[in-house]
């Protein structure tokens, strides 16, 4: 069985067994020229360029700037170029070089050190041989190889000047957004101005409306009242003029001649008196009355919408 692994830009064919062992071995000590380089700690492949004394930490360049812009970590001490350690100060020993590889999900005890371009996904030295070969048309190249050159790359150009271009994007969306929630908090608060001014509007032409209303119910019926008091003060001198009368009638019953004199006079009068007393009655109408409510303000009342709705759009 022929494999194929892509060391830089030549393609190595070797057959299966003691052979493929030699020279995977062979592909793989290619790289060994990074044991002698400090790696970022944080991103494991990139040959180290600052080393933080409050972290402990050796970074890469891109590492370096990410952690600087940390809140968390704004004060901390970053050592660059000759003033950079090259071992580690904590264990006084030299840092490795080796690339950390995570392990493979198949093949526990392998590291994913290899990369097939045709699937797009890192293996292990099992995986190439049992999966990414010659026979599925794998290209697989030895990640520590290739990685020396990637940075340089037009792959990572692209990808860096993609990320920042999405990075722009995302921050043109973020400043739109932040307009939107401005936007939204200032429609809010002049909608609900609008509310309070509708109802400070309902309540004066409400208050207007039945202080009207309430001063024609007075009129009518103070203009009532005045009428039956003064009918009622005739009443009441025509009920007193006839209480004399019947008074004055009972002191002449025992003097014949002055009750016949008083009763006579006052036989005269009965009919003037009830004359005014039916012209007291006919003057002691009054008015009756009763508030109408209009059918359309009933029709705001009862609606089940009640006197206004908010339309939704989309800005």
């Amino acid at each position: 069985m022929k494999f194929r692994i892509v060391k830089k830009d030549e393609i190595c064919s070797f057959s299966s067994g003691r052979n493929m062992a030699e020279s995977m071995s062979r592909t793989m000590n290619a790289g060994s020229d990074d044991a002698s380089k400090v790696l970022c700690e944080l991103c494991g492949n990139v040959p180290a360029d600052a080393y933080c004394s409050d972290c402990s930490e050796f970074l890469c360049a891109a590492c370096a700037n990410l952690h600087e812009r940390q809140r968390m970590a704004r004060g901390h001490r970053l050592l660059r170029g000759a003033d950079m350690p090259s071992i580690h100060p904590t264990s006084a020993k030299p840092v490795s070089a080796t690339a950390r590889f995570p392990k493979c999900p198949q093949h526990q005890e392998k590291d994913l050190e290899f990369f097939c371009d045709i699937h797009d996904l890192q293996c292990c030295v099992a995986c190439t041989v049992l999966q990414h070969n010659q026979y599925n048309q794998c290209t697989v190249v030895y990640i520590p190889e290739v990685a020396k050159d990637y940075k340089t790359g037009p792959e990572y150009v692209q990808l860096t000047a993609d990320l920042k271009q999405s990075k722009q994007l995302a921050a043109n969306c973020s400043t739109d957004i932040e307009k939107k929630m401005k936007a939204v908090k200032q429609l809010m608060t002049e909608e609900s101005t609008n509310l309070e001014t509708y109802r400070t509007e309902l309540k004066e032409f409400v208050d207007k409306q039945i202080n009207e209303l309430k001063s024609q119910v007075k009129q009518l019926g103070e203009k009532d009242m005045d009428l039956l008091k003064k009918q009622h003060t005739k009443s009441k001198s025509i009920e007193d003029n006839i209480d004399i009368k019947l008074i004055k009638l009972q002191t002449c019953e025992e003097t014949p001649c002055e009750l016949f004199t008083e009763a006579k006079q006052a036989r005269n009068e009965v009919a003037q008196l009830r004359k005014g007393i039916a012209d007291i009655a006919s003057k002691t109408k009054y008015h009756l009355y009763s508030v109408h409510k209009y059918d359309q303000m009933e029709a705001v009342l009862k609606n089940k919408d009640g006197l206004a709705t908010v339309e939704i759009g989309k800005a």
